[in-house]
């Protein structure tokens, strides 16, 4: 799937969305799943760095 066909697709379904009044409910779903991605990658999860014995 080339970059054109999936603008073309994006810019469709907005335009649907805005269409039937659904739009601030998708962005405030996608805003929930950024939080959600940002929160999943936070350092606190990463465990600790492998570092070399301090003498």
């Amino acid at each position: 799937m080339g970059i054109q066909k999936l603008i073309s697709i994006s810019a469709t379904l907005a335009v649907l969305l805005v269409s039937t009044g659904q739009l601030p409910k998708v962005l405030k779903v996608v805003r929930v799943a950024q939080l959600q991605l940002i929160k999943d990658s936070q350092a606190s999860k990463w465990g600790m760095p492998m570092l070399p014995p301090s003498r």
